[in-house]
């Protein structure tokens, strides 16, 4: 099963991408025209979850870049989200366009040192984005099969570079919360082959086996990561009937009630998570978005 795992050197036309086929490097110096580069290979329909995450290396002459996905078919001469066939987040504006029909206000704007993270989650044919490793719900609720990660510069000098499956800031996709050495290690099979697995949390529960706090805490991340919400909220609450402060449940719990559109109930979980003192992450990217 071959994954997207680099820019396809071959589709580019404007950027120069590196050796590593990971950076790109905005190169019209005349500023007029959008460039435009897709994956080497689309995501695989066996593939039910694909994360990766773009670190805006420059933008200090603030223009546009675009970071999305795209069908086979999509033109490649505008940004992500203004042709048909491609969706894309917007840097400049924090507008979601989609398909050059529909542009919507989505999330706060992003530049230079800011990482931008796109989850695509066939399970339940959503698409959400991440900004320095915090959820900023959904942006799209359609998702086709056979799409490619795709990224678009229209920013004099601006450069990007892409992650598609080492450590990711969003602690979601990572073991970093994961404080059990031998759950963190059977954690990571089921993400690294893009949770094919559909007994996942009960393949975590055998791991678990007596200690209900962990089974909780884990299992509820496992429904989470694959979109089934109602489920994560289940155990993430029980977890804090037992645990009223429990740090972990409240910032799941939280972006679980913010992707089901319960802006209330997230705010007040974020709202106790962010009076612990920890998690600055969701206290900077909160004030820009959310909770003011």
């Amino acid at each position: 099963m071959a994954l997207p795992t680099a820019w396809d050197v071959n589709d580019v036309s404007l950027p120069d991408v590196d050796s590593n086929g990971l950076e790109v490097n905005y190169r019209d110096y005349s500023g007029k025209h959008d460039a435009v580069i897709r994956t080497d290979n689309p995501i695989p329909s066996q593939c039910k979850l694909f994360y990766f995450e773009i670190d805006v290396i420059n933008n200090e002459n603030n223009g546009t870049i675009a970071i999305g996905f795209c069908s086979e078919s999509a033109e490649r001469n505008k940004m992500p989200g203004c042709e048909k066939n491609s969706w894309g987040y917007h840097s400049d504006d924090g507008n979601f366009f989609e398909c050059s029909v529909i542009d919507i206000p989505y999330g706060p704007t992003f530049t230079t040192g800011d990482t931008i993270g796109c989850c695509l989650n066939f399970r339940n044919n959503t698409a959400f984005y991440t900004k320095n490793g915090v959820n900023l719900g959904i942006a799209f609720r359609d998702l086709k099969d056979n799409l490619y990660p795709c990224i678009g510069i229209k920013s004099q000098g601006a450069s990007i570079k892409a992650n598609f499956g080492y450590k990711f800031k969003y602690a979601a996709m990572t073991t970093d919360d994961i404080d059990d050495d031998l759950i963190k290690d059977r954690w990571a099979n089921p993400i690294n082959q893009c949770n094919q697995d559909q007994n996942m949390p009960a393949y975590l529960t055998n791991t678990l086996e007596t200690n209900t706090n962990n089974l909780l805490r884990y299992r509820g991340k496992a429904y989470f990561v694959m979109g089934e919400y109602k489920k994560a909220l289940e155990d993430l609450t029980k977890l804090l009937e037992i645990e009223p402060n429990n740090s972990f449940a409240l910032r799941y719990r939280g972006e679980t009630y913010l992707l089901l559109n319960e802006y209330e109930k997230s705010y007040a979980d974020v709202k106790i998570l962010l009076s612990t003192g920890t998690y600055s992450d969701i206290a900077k990217v909160a004030n820009e978005l959310w909770y003011v």
